[in-house]
């Protein structure tokens, strides 16, 4: 049964990527085979600049739909509390409060997920991996992943080594388990 190894590193900046590219495929990796997770705002732009790589979208805040339905729902409750503060001012008050604290902690623990660490571990990648790259994802631009068979191994590694500015690179063994 032939062997399986997936390399990936935070990328720093879109050059660093496109030499990415370049090496992996000198090195005889097929350009399909690449995976890029970036933030949604820069996806578009990955897309453009390798055309032939797969791209995801990485979470990193509420899109624009979801900030209008939150906009929405919590003016909704602001006018029910205003309402309840014409009847009763304090219920008012404490409903209002309750409401902008709700929401406020809604945004901070939506912030503080692990998106990247998620969407690679639904890759089927270690936790160890993810856990590195979601620390220090902040700090780069993208998440490029490629799977190569044994092979190409050593060469596909050696694309990822050869730039120092990559962060992170490190490589998991995928053997098939049944």
């Amino acid at each position: 049964m032939k062997r399986h190894y997936t390399l990936g590193a935070v990328v720093p900046d879109l050059r660093s990527l496109d030499s990415l590219d370049e090496r992996l495929e000198d090195a005889g990796v097929d350009p399909s085979s690449l995976l890029v997770l970036s933030r949604r705002r820069d996806e578009s732009l990955v897309k453009v600049s390798l055309p032939e790589a797969n791209t995801r979208a990485v979470e990193t805040t509420l899109r624009r739909i979801q900030w209008f339905e939150f906009g929405s729902v919590y003016l909704g409750v602001t006018a029910v509390s205003v309402l309840m503060g014409a009847v009763h001012l304090p219920t008012g008050i404490v409903v209002q409060t309750v409401m902008t604290l709700a929401a406020i902690i809604g945004l901070v623990i939506f912030h503080r997920l692990p998106h990247l660490k998620n969407k690679v571990i639904g890759l089927g990648l270690p936790d160890e991996l993810a856990e590195k790259w979601e620390k220090s994802f902040p700090s780069g631009f993208a998440l490029a992943l490629v799977t190569v068979p044994e092979d190409l191994f050593d060469d596909a590694q050696a694309a990822f080594l050869e730039d120092e500015s990559l962060i992170e690179p490190l490589a998991v063994d995928r053997r098939v388990v049944l």
